[in-house]
Formats: C-alpha cells, sequence, structure tokens
C-alpha cells in the first residue's frame, strides 16, 4: 500500500478523495488498518495536520474508524460511498461545517468569559431571548432569530469586540446552518431549549467551567447533526 503525493492547492479535498478511490478500486479494504497520519503525510507529501483533518471528515462520515488509537477502513464503508457519493455532500455544505468549526474553537471560551464578565441587563437579554425561543419553537425564522440573539448576547457579555465583531460576522451562515438542521431534525428543538438553559444558568451563576461545557456540548450537538444529514442526503 503506498499513497500518492498530494498536489491540489486543496490538500484536504484530495487526500479525502485519494481516500474515496483508493476504497472504491480496491486498493483499500474494509477493515484493513491504515498507517499512522505521519506515514501517509510523508507518503503524500503534506503536513500530519492535512491528513488529520481529512481523517476527522473520514472518520464522521463513515469511511474510516479509530480503535484504540488506531485507524482502520470502516467494515461497511461501500454501504456509505456506493453508488452514493456523500463526499458530494460534505463540499456543498463545506462552508457551513466550517462555522461549526469556528464555533466549536470560540463560543465555549466566550461562554466562560461571559460568565465572569456578565452585566445583570446581559443576564435579563438571555433571559429573554431564551423564553422567546420557547415560545416560538413552532415557527422556525423567528426560533432562529432568537436563538442567533441569545448567542449574540453571550458574545457581547465578554466586553471583547473583536469576539463580538466576528460573531457578527458569522450571523448569516449561522442561520443557514440552523435552518438547515432544524428543519430536517425534529429531535433537535427540545435539546437546543435545554442546552441553552444549562448555558444560561451556568453563566448566571458565573460558574465558568460549566458554561464551557455546555457551550461545547451544544455546538457538538449541532455537528452531529449536520452529519446525519450529509449522510441522509445520500439514502
Amino acid at each position: 500500500m503506498k499513497f500518492k503525493e498530494v498536489k491540489r492547492v486543496s490538500v484536504t479535498d484530495e487526500i479525502i478523495e485519494q481516500f474515496k478511490k483508493m476504497v472504491l478500486d480496491g486498493t483499500l479494504k474494509p477493515g484493513e488498518r491504515l498507517p499512522t497520519e505521519t506515514t501517509i503525510a510523508s507518503q503524500m507529501g503534506v503536513g500530519r495536520g492535512a491528513v488529520r483533518e481529512a481523517f476527522q471528515v473520514l472518520i464522521y462520515l463513515g469511511v474510516v474508524e479509530r480503535i484504540n488509537k488506531k485507524s482502520y477502513v470502516s467494515p461497511g464503508v461501500m454501504d456509505r460511498i456506493y453508488p452514493k457519493d456523500i463526499f458530494k455532500s460534505f463540499a456543498k455544505h463545506r462552508d457551513i461545517m466550517h462555522i461549526i468549526e469556528v464555533r466549536r474553537i470560540i463560543e465555549p471560551e466566550s461562554a466562560g468569559l461571559a460568565a465572569l464578565r456578565y452585566e445583570q441587563g446581559q443576564i435579563e437579554e438571555l433571559e429573554t431571548q431564551h423564553r422567546l425561543m420557547i415560545e416560538n419553537k413552532q415557527d422556525l425564522e423567528k426560533f432562529i432569530t432568537y436563538n442567533n440573539k441569545f448567542h449574540l448576547a453571550i458574545i457581547q457579555a465578554t466586553e471583547n469586540k473583536i469576539l463580538i465583531d466576528i460573531m457578527k460576522g458569522i450571523q448569516v451562515v449561522m442561520r443557514r446552518n440552523q435552518a438547515l438542521v432544524l428543519r430536517n431534525s425534529s429531535k433537535i428543538h427540545p435539546r437546543s431549549i435545554e442546552y441553552h438553559k444549562r448555558i444560561l444558568d451556568a453563566i448566571k451563576e458565573a460558574q465558568c467551567d460549566d458554561a464551557r461545557e455546555h457551550m461545547l456540548n451544544h455546538i457538538l450537538d449541532i455537528e452531529r447533526e449536520m452529519y446525519v444529514l450529509l449522510q441522509g442526503e445520500n439514502e
């Protein structure tokens, strides 16, 4: 088994595409153990970080699985990618997935900062937006609007102008992300409301670690739903 050197500009996409082709032509077989990320990176002529990013996508898509820190081609990989093509769905929604990644980096720490720095008026704003989310859970557009205002209120409570500008800048893509998930998953509404309640309570009680944890779990929940939708588009 030997991987080809990667020459395309989009390194992660090329790595993913090469895995797909190697599975389809039988070079990589279901259940086969894969070399280490370092070995693959060396053979492809790319950085280990690019391989790690590609593996993260492949694992979420069910093409690769990890067992005891070792990577394998998933036994059911052919059911994932042939004759359907889940990779096209991932590419189509790549901007949304990138926004989730940005949120996973920024928002948990922001929730922790908000728990330290909030003013009473900001807690009242969070309570208002959470209440409006509950009252409008059957109205998708309003629910998303109040959801976004809730998250923006947390960022504003950090008193960090750069974070506020970043969050305002990604609001449009955030709405697309939320609309896609909420339209296709009836189960995420109540979970989202519950996560927001936990985040609100943790911030109100100045519990920084809890605020970070609940926010991270909330975003990971959204991320899981997105990958479920990506797979569902190809069934």
